[in-house]
C-alpha cells in the first residue's frame, strides 16, 4: 500500500462512512409526522387567504429513500358547485418525492414524483433555476421576481371514472382512460407566460356506465366515444389548441380555441368551440336511445332535448349540437350555438347555461408556487 493511502485512506474513509450513517439516521428520525402537519396547514391556509375552497389531508408521511419523503392517504376536496350536492374529491393513493442534493447546492431546485393515483400513475419532475429577486415598482411598491420554473409530467392509464369532477360537470360518469404528457416552462414562475405542450389521449371513452340514469330519471344506454385525443400548444401565456376529437362509433366530436393561463389556474380564461352528432349507430341500438336522441336518418329530437332544453337550443339543422365555451376555467360558459361562427357554432352573448344534466359547472384549479 503506497504512504499517502495509509496515511489519508482512513481519514476519508471514516469522513464518508459518518456521512453515510448520518444520512441514514436523519432520514428514519426526521420528524415526519410534524412535516405533514405543516404541509397541511401551510396549503390550507393559503386556500383560505386566496379565497379558494379546497382542503388537503394526509394520513402519512414518511420516508422515501435519502432525500425523498412518501405521503399516504392524500386527499384534495373542494367545496360543490351548484346545483351538486356533494364536494368533489381528487383522491391520491400514494405519492413519492425526491429532492436533488446537487441542484440545492448549487442554488437551484430539481424534484422528481410519482403518484399512484386516480386508478392510474403519475410521474414527473419539476425545477427551477436562474436567481429570484426583488425590485421596487415606480409607485415605491415591491415586486418580487421568481425563479424560472420547468414542469414535465407523465399520465398513465388515470380511470376517467375515478374524476370525481368530470362526472359532476358531465352529470354522468365517464368510462376510459386516459394518457399522456404535459410540459410547461414558467418564466419568472409565471404560468400567465407559459410555454409548452400538452399531449392528452383517451381510449375506451364512453359516457355512462349503462347504469346511471340521466338526471336521475332517464335510463342511458353506454354512449361510446373511442379514442378521444387532445393536443395543444402554450406560448406566452396563451394555450391554443390544435387538436380536440374523437370519430367514434356513436358519437363524432370536435373543438378548438385557446385558453388564456393565469397564475391562478381556476381564473384561466376560455374561448373553446365545441360541436358533436350523436350518430345513427347509436340511436338504432334500442327503443330507448331512438327516445333519447330520435330514430335514425331524422333530425327530429328525443326525449333528452326535453329533459335538457339547452340542447334542443344547440341544435343545427344537420343534427350536431353546437356550444360556445367561455368564461373562467373554475366557472365556465356554455351558450348553444344559434348562429354560424367557426365552426358553425353559435357566438350569441349572455347564455351562460351549461348543457349538462346536472347543469354542473367544473370545481376551482388552483395552481400553486410549487410542484
Amino acid at each position: 500500500m503506497k504512504p499517502i493511502l495509509k496515511k489519508w485512506g482512513p481519514r476519508v474513509g471514516y469522513a464518508v462512512f459518518y456521512l453515510f450513517m448520518f444520512a441514514i439516521f436523519a432520514s428514519l428520525l426526521f420528524p415526519y409526522d410534524v412535516l405533514r402537519q405543516r404541509i397541511v396547514a401551510d396549503f390550507n391556509a393559503q386556500q383560505r387567504a386566496t379565497g379558494a375552497q379546497q382542503e388537503l389531508s394526509i394520513d402519512e408521511v414518511g420516508w422515501y429513500w435519502f432525500s425523498g419523503a412518501r405521503a399516504k392517504g392524500i386527499k384534495l376536496t373542494s367545496a360543490p358547485t351548484p346545483p351538486a350536492k356533494d364536494p368533489v374529491e381528487i383522491k391520491i393513493d400514494e405519492a413519492r418525492i425526491r429532492v436533488g442534493i446537487f441542484s440545492k447546492i448549487f442554488g437551484g431546485t430539481n424534484v422528481s414524483f410519482s403518484l399512484d393515483a386516480l386508478g392510474g400513475h403519475v410521474r414527473g419532475t419539476y425545477s427551477e433555476s436562474g436567481s429570484e429577486k426583488v425590485t421596487e415598482k415606480p409607485n415605491g411598491s415591491k415586486e418580487t421576481i421568481h425563479k424560472d420554473r420547468e414542469i414535465d409530467v407523465e399520465l398513465d392509464q388515470i380511470d376517467l371514472n375515478d374524476v370525481d369532477a368530470l362526472t359532476q360537470m358531465i352529470g354522468l360518469p365517464l368510462v376510459g382512460k386516459i394518457s399522456g404528457t404535459i410540459k410547461l416552462t414558467m418564466p419568472e414562475g409565471r404560468a400567465s407566460k407559459g410555454s409548452g405542450t400538452v399531449n392528452l389521449e383517451g381510449t375506451d371513452v364512453a359516457i355512462g356506465d349503462g347504469k346511471a340514469k340521466l338526471k336521475n330519471a332517464l335510463d342511458w344506454p353506454m354512449l361510446s366515444i373511442g379514442t378521444l385525443t387532445f393536443t395543444a400548444e402554450a406560448k406566452d401565456g396563451q394555450m391554443k389548441i390544435t387538436k380536440f376529437g374523437a370519430s367514434g362509433k356513436d358519437l363524432d366530436l370536435s373543438g378548438e380555441g385557446k385558453v388564456q393561463m393565469r397564475d391562478l389556474g381556476n381564473e384561466s380564461s376560455l374561448d373553446i368551440n365545441l360541436k358533436f352528432k350523436i350518430n345513427d349507430s347509436y340511436r338504432s341500438k334500442s327503443d330507448m336511445t331512438k327516445a333519447l336522441f330520435g330514430a335514425p336518418g331524422t333530425t327530429k329530437g328525443g326525449d333528452v332535448e326535453m329533459v335538457v332544453p339547452q340542447m334542443k337550443a344547440a341544435k343545427r339543422p344537420d343534427g350536431f349540437y353546437t356550444f360556445h365555451v367561455r368564461g373562467l376555467l373554475g366557472r365556465p360558459d356554455f351558450e348553444s350555438g344559434s348562429s354560424s361562427g367557426p365552426m358553425g357554432l353559435g357566438m350569441s352573448p349572455g347564455g351562460g347555461m351549461v348543457p349538462t344534466p346536472n347543469f354542473g359547472v367544473a370545481p376551482p384549479i388552483m395552481m400553486h408556487d410549487g410542484p
